[in-house]
């Protein structure tokens, strides 16, 4: 399953990357979400700011979040807490190893005018908590434009995007990184995205370890996407 998973998110974006090497760095992902242990502080996950509650978002009260229980990231549905503190190790994994200076994970959720983006994780620049993906954001958010289309946007040189218009207002980094996670239906689920504080900074070996890990967290992102629906629903 993981090999045709990865052909066919490297076909679909026209990624000529070594399909081996993801399905490598998957691995590795993997052992991160399952295996790593370290202590948060609870503000960094369950932030509030500007009305928003991430905790609330998920129906979650406080008690719940400070008795978190290790458990199988992959088989249990209702474990939006544990699930999203497993993926905040992960990331930070692979932006310590290649200096990111921010990263973030946001959940997309569609509608009949413009689809909602909600900041799950985040580390580093500070980046809106959650926005409607107008035209307006699109053009200046690169997340926003990677979650409204479903192609993943690499860009090298944010100086160069912006002259040309095709990036605008303020920006974070000179390289930034946006990369879809999507269901085996296409449905978009939410994004990663990363930066860096020089041109050209984004590696081969970068890309493919940030891409194994939009592969490895998909169910994990549905099940967040379910759960937030189902509570808005509810």
């Amino acid at each position: 399953m993981a090999c045709a998973q990865v052909r066919d998110y490297l076909q679909t974006q026209g990624l000529k990357i070594s399909a081996e090497e993801v399905r490598m760095a998957m691995l590795a992902v993997q052992s991160v979400l399952e295996l790593a242990q370290a202590e948060i502080d609870m503000s960094v996950l369950w932030y509030e700011e500007n009305g928003f509650s991430l905790a609330q978002k998920f129906g979650l009260n406080t008690a719940v979040l400070h008795q978190l229980q290790p458990t199988d990231l992959f088989t249990v549905n209702n474990n939006s807490a544990y699930t999203l503190r497993q993926m905040y190790l992960a990331l930070d994994s692979i932006a310590s190893r290649y200096h990111n200076d921010t990263f973030a994970l946001y959940l997309y959720e569609s509608d009949d005018e413009a689809g909602q983006l909600y900041r799950l994780l985040a580390q580093g620049s500070k980046l809106p908590a959650r926005i409607e993906c107008g035209q307006q954001q699109v053009q200046q958010y690169l997340f926003a434009r990677t979650a409204t289309t479903g192609w993943l946007n690499q860009v090298n040189n944010v100086q160069q995007w912006l002259a040309d218009g095709s990036l605008v207002g303020e920006q974070v980094g000179a390289s930034q990184l946006a990369v879809p996670v999507t269901s085996e239906q296409g449905q978009i689920l939410g994004v990663l995205y990363t930066t860096h504080q020089h041109d050209n900074a984004i590696t081969e070996a970068e890309l493919i370890d940030w891409i194994a890990m939009a592969i490895v967290i998909t169910p994990l992102l549905q099940n967040l996407h379910n759960a937030s629906t189902a509570l808005i629903k509810g």
